[in-house]
């Protein structure tokens, strides 16, 4: 039974997972409650606000994921395989940015990584978790969103990649410009995920909208904020989470994937009922035009390039 209870050892690598998880939490958000832990600095200081914030939102894509297993795992592929990408794209940043030691100081990324890996390779469904990944399950329309969408990204996580090398302020010094590359590899990555479907996408659908809102909401919130976008990125993130997350539902429910095995894992032929219906392709290529002429307009630099807020460049004491 491809299940949380046939898999016991499974199921205490993700409690395991979660209860450190609720750890992390404490230490960002419980400063208010316990004087040792607002000693830290966590959110004590509007400069570093994206960066707090940016670090609690990856930290919280990989608990979104593994809590999912918590109820039929088998229907939750997904979301176990997104738990790995925020912390793949904390490692290709920050070896990026040359500061790949800064990993293990202190070393809560390694730690959750290797917990993620470790579910991941005693995931109930064994030699079926990559089963339910096919080309007819591919969506062109929330793909095409998805690499729109990495244009700007990878612009915005190469700027804060050259802050991290370049830049001697304490946001560098602790790592926070890698939190923000990492953060635009995690919404490349969980996006790709979804536009993939394979059983539970519907979820890392859901989670790379909210991350891109979260970013652009963050963003008005404290424009002043280091890395904060400027008013008309914020605008267009929240945007593109909108139109995002509109598309999977429209394909969810124009052809869902049906599940209909039990605890067993028997999954039901897709066949060609997986692939979107031909309105809905014409209707993501026709709201993808003015998305992108939006976007290459900024990138050619009339509102300038996303890199966010930052200070002034240091070469030295």
């Amino acid at each position: 039974m491809h299940s949380l209870r046939a898999s016991p050892v499974f199921a205490l690598v993700v409690l395991v997972t979660l209860g450190f998880f609720g750890f992390i939490g404490l230490m960002l958000f419980g400063g208010g409650l316990i004087p040792a832990i607002a000693a830290m600095g966590h959110f004590s200081s509007l400069s570093h606000r994206m960066h707090d914030l940016t670090y609690s939102f990856l930290f919280g894509t990989a608990a979104v994921g593994m809590l999912a297993q918590l109820r039929t795992p088998s229907r939750n592929i997904a979301g176990q395989l997104m738990a790995l990408i925020p912390w793949a794209g904390f490692v290709l940043a920050f070896a990026l940015g040359n500061i790949l030691v800064d990993l293990l100081r202190p070393p809560f990324v390694p730690i959750f990584g290797a917990l993620a890996l470790l579910a991941t390779a005693l995931h109930p469904t064994g030699r079926d978790l990559f089963s339910s990944f096919s080309v007819l399950r591919v969506n062109r329309a929330m793909l095409a969103l998805v690499i729109i969408a990495a244009v700007p990204l990878l612009a915005f996580a190469a700027t804060n990649i050259g802050l991290q090398r370049t830049v001697t302020d304490d946001h560098a010094a602790q790592g926070h410009y890698g939190y923000m590359a990492a953060f635009s590899f995690t919404v490349i990555g969980v996006g790709l995920l979804a536009s993939l479907r394979p059983d539970g996408w519907r979820l890392t659908a859901w989670v790379a909208g909210l991350l891109a809102a979260l970013l652009g909401l963050a963003s008005l919130a404290f424009p002043a904020a280091s890395s904060s976008l400027g008013l008309v990125w914020a605008l267009a993130a929240i945007a593109w989470a909108i139109l995002f997350v509109a598309t999977a539902e429209l394909i969810h429910r124009a052809s869902p994937l049906t599940y209909t095995g039990d605890d067993t894992g028997v999954r039901a032929d897709i066949g060609p009922t997986a692939a979107a219906p031909r309105w809905l392709s014409v209707f993501g290529i026709v709201a993808l035009v003015p998305i992108l002429l939006v976007i290459i307009n900024m990138v050619v630099g009339v509102f300038g390039g996303p890199g966010g807020h930052a200070p002034p460049i240091q070469h030295g004491p």
